[in-house]
C-alpha cells in the first residue's frame, strides 16, 4: 500500500470523514490566508452555509485586511446561528472600536461579559479602553482592576498604571507599574513607561535601571532613549545624552522633543549653528508646539539675535499665554532691542509667577541697570525671603543675589539687616572694595 504523506493526506480528503476545523484555524495563524478563505468556503458549501467556525475564520482574515464592515457581517453570521457565543460577540465589539464606535464597543463588550462563564481579563481591559475613549476615567478604573484580578498580565497592569496616572494618582500608577514588573515578563514598552514615571517622582537611580532595561531590550526604543537622554541632560552628561537623543532620532526622526533636546544640548557644547538647526527643525514639525517655540528663542537669545528670538517668543507666547518664563525671555529681548515695553514684559512675568525667586531676580536685575536701586533693593529682599524659605536654595540664585547686593551697596542703596544677613552677602561685599571695577550686568546675565 502507497505510504502518502500528510499534504497528499489532505490533498486527497483523507481526512474528510473528521472535522477540518483544525486545519483552518492552522492556515490562519500561518498567516495563509488565502487557503483559509478557500477552505472556509468549501466547508460552506459542504454544510450549507451553516459551518460556525468558518464564518469567525472569515470575519478575522477580513478584519486583519482591514475590511471591517464585511468583517462585521461574518461575525454576525456566527451569533445569529450560535448567539449564545461569547467569542463572535467579542470580535464584533473589537470591530466596532476598531471603527471608532466606542460607545456601542462598550454595549457588546458587557454583553459578552454577561454570556461568559468565567472572568474574561480581555473582556475587562476592553472595557477599560472604551471607557478611556468615552472620557470615563474612574469606571475604566474600575474595569482595569478587574482585569488585573482575573489574570491580565503585563497588558491589564500597564493599563491599570496609565488610568491612575491619567487620575493623578502617582503613587497608585508605581504600584502597579512595580506589579507588573514583579510579576511578569514584561516589555520594553511598560519598562520605558514605568522609568518615565519614577524619573518623573524623583526617583532617578530605578529610572535609569528600567529605562536601560527597555533599551537593552530593544535598543531603538524611542521613548526609553528620550527619558534616559533627559536624565543624562539634567546630570550634564552631554555626550551620553546626545547619544541618546540620537538613537531616539534614528527610530522616530520627526519626534519635536528629541530635536528639541538635541538643540539644547549642543548649545551647551557650544554648537550653535546645529543646534539653531535643530530646534528650526523641531517648529517646523510642530508649527503649534509651544514649547519648541520657546526654545528656539531661548537659542537665539543665546545666540545674540535678540529680533529673531523676539518673534519666535511671541509665538510661543500666543501659543501657552500664561507660561512666565516665556514671558521673561520676552522681557530679556525686549531690553537687548532697549525697548521701552521690556518694563511691562518683566512686570507681567512676575506677576504670573510672583513667588518664583528666577523671575524676581531678573526684575531686581532690570531695576538695578535702570538706576531704580530702591524698587531693585525691594525685590532683592523678596528673592532673599523666598530662598530663605526654600529647604533646598539653588546655589547660583543665592550667589548672584550676593553680587547684586554688593553692587546695589556701591551704588548707594541702604542695605537691611535682614538683606545683609543672607548666605554670601558678606563676602560679596568684601570681596568687591569700592576701589573695584563697576559691576555692569547685562539682561539676563544673573
Amino acid at each position: 500500500m502507497k505510504k502518502l504523506s500528510l499534504t497528499e493526506a489532505l490533498t486527497d480528503n483523507v481526512l474528510d470523514n473528521g472535522s477540518q476545523d483544525w486545519l483552518l484555524h492552522a492556515r490562519y495563524v500561518r498567516g495563509e490566508h488565502a487557503q483559509c478563505l478557500d477552505l472556509a468556503d468549501d466547508l460552506q458549501k459542504k454544510n450549507d452555509n451553516k459551518h460556525i467556525y468558518a464564518f469567525y475564520i472569515k470575519g478575522s482574515v477580513l478584519a486583519d485586511a482591514g475590511r471591517i464592515q464585511e468583517a462585521l457581517e461574518k461575525f454576525h453570521s456566527c451569533l445569529r446561528l450560535q448567539p449564545r457565543d461569547p467569542e463572535p460577540l467579542k470580535q464584533v465589539a473589537k470591530c466596532l472600536y476598531k471603527q471608532g464606535r466606542y460607545q456601542l464597543s462598550y454595549e457588546a463588550y458587557l454583553e459578552a461579559d454577561k454570556l461568559s462563564q468565567h472572568p474574561d481579563a480581555d473582556i475587562y481591559c476592553a472595557l477599560a479602553e472604551c471607557l478611556w475613549n468615552l472620557g470615563d476615567v474612574d469606571h475604566g478604573v474600575e474595569w482595569a482592576r478587574s482585569a488585573v484580578q482575573a489574570g491580565g498580565g503585563e497588558r491589564a497592569s500597564s493599563l491599570l498604571a496609565k488610568m491612575l496616572l491619567a487620575t493623578n494618582n502617582v503613587n497608585g500608577a508605581l504600584a502597579a507599574y512595580d506589579e507588573a514588573l514583579s510579576a511578569h515578563a514584561c516589555g520594553a514598552d511598560t519598562m520605558a513607561a514605568a522609568g518615565a514615571l519614577r524619573l518623573r517622582a524623583g526617583d532617578p537611580r530605578r529610572a535609569f535601571q528600567l529605562l536601560g532595561a527597555a533599551l537593552a531590550q530593544q535598543p531603538s526604543h524611542h521613548a526609553a532613549a528620550l527619558a534616559l537622554a533627559a536624565m543624562m541632560l539634567q546630570h550634564k552628561d552631554i555626550d551620553a545624552s546626545l547619544a541618546r537623543l540620537k538613537t531616539a532620532l534614528t527610530a522616530h526622526p520627526e519626534c519635536v522633543a528629541a530635536h528639541t533636546n538635541l538643540g539644547l544640548a549642543l548649545i551647551a557644547k557650544k554648537k550653535f549653528v546645529a543646534a539653531l538647526t535643530c530646534l528650526q527643525r523641531a517648529v517646523w514639525a510642530a508649527p503649534l508646539n509651544g514649547r519648541a517655540a520657546h526654545d528656539l528663542g531661548l537659542a537665539l537669545l543665546v545666540c545674540k539675535r535678540p529680533t529673531s528670538a523676539f518673534c519666535r517668543l511671541a509665538a510661543a507666547a500666543a501659543l501657552q499665554p500664561s507660561q512666565p518664563y516665556t514671558v521673561l525671555l520676552i522681557a530679556i529681548a525686549l531690553e537687548r532691542l532697549d525697548d521701552s515695553r521690556s518694563d511691562a514684559a518683566y512686570a507681567r512675568a512676575v506677576r504670573l509667577s510672583p513667588q518664583d525667586p528666577l523671575i524676581r531676580m531678573n526684575m531686581a536685575g532690570r531695576h538695578a541697570r535702570t538706576g531704580r536701586l530702591s524698587q531693585a533693593l525691594e525685590e532683592a529682599e523678596i528673592v532673599g525671603e523666598l530662598l530663605r524659605g526654600d529647604e533646598t536654595p539653588d546655589p547660583h540664585l543665592s550667589s548672584s543675589l550676593a553680587s547684586l547686593l554688593a553692587a546695589l551697596h556701591y551704588a548707594g542703596a541702604q542695605l537691611s539687616e535682614s538683606t545683609s544677613s543672607l548666605p554670601d552677602a558678606d563676602s560679596a561685599l568684601s570681596a568687591n572694595s569700592p576701589a573695584s571695577d563697576d559691576v555692569n550686568m547685562g539682561p539676563d546675565e544673573v
